[in-house]
């Protein structure tokens, strides 16, 4: 027995040295191949040169340092360097477990002299009109795609604002590193995704944080570039002829074969968002092989940044002209009142490869977050970086990795922090964490108001499984001395989580009114502060249950919160409703010695029916240059016995237009009725500004819950002038995006029906029993003051002998 308990462990032994030295001969056989790119003229290393192995899938760029890394199989291979300008070089390599050194000098390609030819028109104008007409039957043509992407984020930033030092010596620190592989989809007529599948990041950054991947919705060769949150109109746009000058510089032999014309563009006029810079044509094909662009004065980019913008393209299988390589270069420097002065440099490198063309996909692949990680992206698998490296990291990208570990690690290693981070870094830190999943947010660890007074709680989110998401929040009020809690569960009928069951059970303090004009995160320094509590109050506990359907790609709210643009929610809901009164006057400040009263309510059970409506809107913030929302609630006591007997519709609908190039209107109309015997609970107000702040879909010369009303309606209109002339008004350290200057104008009405009247009797003012029957202002503003902010200078018209003049700040308009 014993002799063959070891003849049994022999032959495991035998097999585990021969899977050993199996796995070892496999990776024996990877052929490593660097090497360093080099004009012939000035010496000097080349970024962004394509290096591709003939024949096959692989391939990669060289690196800002001018390196390029490549794993192979073992064998024999082909090497391909090529730059627009310079001519081709070819390298033959073969190995097997070798690491190879091949270093390539490009030189630059003939420039051929034109012939002397009499024309009507610029020849760069007639190469831009068959790029353009080739750019268009591609469009046609061309329905869907997948392919593989590579991106680098690098974020560097001067060593005060780092709150480190390199030992590069220099006064630059890289500060944040995101990598990431993804896998990309496309269909018309705009619809992307990425799937990242693995990721890596610097010790600072959580994994959740990682969802880099600039994929070919940053594509030149489209109409528009979306570079933060600014449309900017490309040289392929269909008006490009009438957008920019285009001039033929010079045309470039490549070989016996290919010749590339080199194009200068130049804007048109300074009132419309557009690049400048080169474009690199294919003499016969007329197709991008490259471009290097700049934006103009009228693009505003955050804190007056720069930004260079160079993107690669080549002509896949069926002649399709897709981006292989993007580089974008971006420097800030963020003047605050000549107080805080930090320097931040954005790097984003990407490569784009493996595509397949006109390929069916799956519409739940657009139902999703525009970025999505897979469960493989869940561990790092160093094989896989190993294996698959495209770029090369810098020599101080490599060591910024570990430097930033072992400033987590030992945080008393930084000399060079600041006294400010030191005493607040923590507690910053510890507010970030509450702001973000598994907690629901700050709001929901302290909040005050004079009803509840300091309210100290907990609120946690997750999914509990991948189709089950639970939210639990439990809170105490120290001034009504009540306890509050809300628990909720989501139950989706599919992967993409369109479909849903919702159910809840809470005991809250709710709003009459619209929560999102002021939220409850900004009522508690309103009321802590200055003694102005926005909010009217009632207690409610019960339970909601209902079924919802979403449709489009989630959308970015905040945070960890993304919505579908358009939803549709119908919902049954049980509540016991009562009164709540005002327990605290505590403010630390405020010109007045006691909180507004609560209003009333009718005290009873309510049970209705709800069903709501989005149309690519949200009511946090805007999504969408068109949006809608529909809202609509019956309580009949003959369909669901209850205390009240009503019918409730609302709806809020938001335009954006351009009226001028660099000028917008925008547009939101709104408004409500009731029939039946409506409680007060469920009246209507005119939303207002507070303390002299003011937000979307406020009146600004209004007082605090001013008019009410079981039926409304409120037109605001706002003209947005731009910076009338680009770049005049940019002051370093004030407004180095520039001031934009907005006309306003807002009208309002609110009425009590007569069977409102009858059911309850309230001194609750409205607007059609004012002399003037309407509410009406306007107003002047200047915008993106310190980037984020919005001053108003707004007079009322209405219900004054003389019109009456207000202040407001807000948060700026985008």
């Amino acid at each position: 027995m014993l002799r063959q308990v070891g003849i049994l462990f022999s032959v495991m032994m035998l097999l585990t040295c021969g899977a050993g030295s199996n796995m070892q001969a496999q990776e024996s056989k990877t052929l490593s191949v660097s090497g360093s790119v080099r004009d012939s003229a000035s010496g000097r290393t080349m970024r962004f040169v394509t290096v591709r192995v003939e024949g096959s899938k692989y391939g990669a760029i060289t690196s800002a340092e001018g390196r390029y890394l490549l794993r192979l199989p073992a064998g024999r291979y082909r090497l391909r360097f090529s730059y627009v300008g310079y001519e081709p070089v070819t390298r033959n390599i073969s190995g097997e477990g070798d690491s190879l050194q091949v270093d390539v000098v490009l030189r630059p390609a003939v420039v051929e002299a034109p012939a002397v030819v009499v024309r009507m028109e610029d020849p760069g104008v007639t190469m831009m009109r068959e790029a353009l007409q080739r750019k268009m039957r591609q469009r046609d043509s061309l329905h869907s795609y997948r392919y593989t992407l590579y991106t680098k984020f690098v974020a560097s930033a001067d060593t005060l604002t780092a709150g480190r030092v390199s030992d590069s010596g220099r006064d630059t620190t890289i500060v944040g590193i995101f990598e990431s592989y993804s896998t990309g989809f496309y269909e018309q007529p705009d619809r992307y995704f990425n799937e990242i599948f693995q990721r890596r990041q610097s010790a600072n950054v959580p994994p959740s944080a990682n969802f880099v991947a600039f994929g070919t919705n940053l594509n030149a060769y489209d109409d528009y570039l979306h570079v933060v949150g600014e449309d900017i109109a490309t040289p392929f746009h269909p008006y490009a002829l009438d957008y920019y000058d285009f001039v033929w510089e010079r045309r470039i032999r490549v070989d016996s074969i290919r010749a590339i014309n080199r194009i200068r563009m130049t804007p048109r006029s300074g009132n419309r968002k557009l690049f400048s810079g080169k474009i690199y044509l294919d003499a016969e094909g007329f197709f991008p092989l490259r471009v290097e662009m700049a934006p103009n004065e009228a693009v505003q980019l955050p804190f007056g940044a720069a930004m260079r913008y160079e993107q690669t393209f080549e002509e896949f299988d069926r002649g399709f002209v897709m981006p292989s390589g993007m580089r974008i270069q971006a420097w800030v420097e963020a003047s605050f009142l000549w107080i805080f002065d930090p320097r931040i440099d954005i790097n984003i490198e990407t490569i784009a490869n493996d595509y397949s063309f006109n390929i069916p996909l799956d519409d739940g692949l657009f139902q999703r977050r525009r970025v999505e990680i897979s469960d493989a992206a869940q561990s790092y698998d160093s094989s896989f970086w190993f294996a698959n490296a495209l770029l090369p990291l810098r020599a101080d990208e490599r060591k910024a990795y570990s430097e930033i570990q072992t400033a987590i690690d030992n945080p008393d290693s930084l000399e060079n922090r600041s006294y400010f981070d030191r005493i607040f870094g923590p507690i910053n830190r510890t507010l970030s964490k509450l702001n973000r999943k598994p907690f629901t947010g700050i709001a929901d660890v302290f909040s005050y108001n004079r009803i509840t007074g300091a309210r100290l709680g907990l609120g946690m989110t997750g999914f509990l499984t991948p189709a089950l998401e639970a939210t639990a929040k439990l809170g105490y009020g120290s001034a009504d001395q009540r306890w509050y809690g809300d628990a909720q569960l989501n139950l989706f009928a599919d992967d993409t989580r369109r479909f849903a069951i919702e159910g809840s059970l809470f005991r809250r303090l709710e709003r009459r009114d619209d929560p999102y004009v002021v939220n409850n995160a900004a009522i508690t320094p309103l009321a802590l502060l200055t003694r102005n509590d926005y909010g009217d109050y009632f207690y409610s506990e019960g339970f909601q249950l209902g079924l919802s359907a979403g449709a489009g790609q989630m959308r970015f709210i905040r945070r960890d919160q993304f919505v579908r643009p358009s939803k549709l929610r119908v919902f049954l809901r049980q509540e016991r409703h009562s009164n709540a009164r005002s327990n605290t006057d505590f403010a630390f400040f405020g010109s007045r010695d006691n909180f507004r009263a609560n209003p009333a309510i009718v005290d009873g059970t309510l049970r209705s029916l709800n069903a709501e409506l989005t149309i690519n809107f949200s009511p946090e913030r805007r999504i969408s240059d068109f949006g809608l929302q529909l809202k609509g609630e019956l309580a009949d006591p003959d369909l669901l016995p209850g205390d009240f007997s009503f019918e409730r519709y609302e709806g809020i609908l938001f335009w954006r237009t351009p009226t001028l190039p660099l000028w917008q209107l925008d547009l939101r109309l709104q408004g409500g009725f009731a029939r039946g015997n409506i409680p007060p609970q469920r009246y209507f107000s005119l939303e207002s500004s507070v303390s002299a702040t003011a937000a979307t879909g406020a009146f600004r010369g209004m007082d605090v819950k001013e008019y009410y009303g079981d039926r409304y309606v409120a037109l605001f209109l706002e003209h947005n002038f731009g910076e009338v002339v680009p770049g005049i008004l940019r002051i370093p350290n004030v407004a180095a995006l520039g001031l934009e200057f907005i006309l306003l104008g807002n009208i309002g009405w609110t009425d009590f029906s007569e069977s409102a009247r009858r059911y309850f009797s309230s001194e609750l003012p409205t607007v059609a029993d004012t002399d003037d029957e309407v509410y009406c202002e306007l107003g002047l503003g200047v915008n993106k003051l310190l980037l984020f902010f919005r001053t108003d200078i707004t007079a009322r018209l209405s219900q004054r002998q003389n019109p009456q003049f207000f202040f407001t700040i807000s948060r700026a308009t985008f």
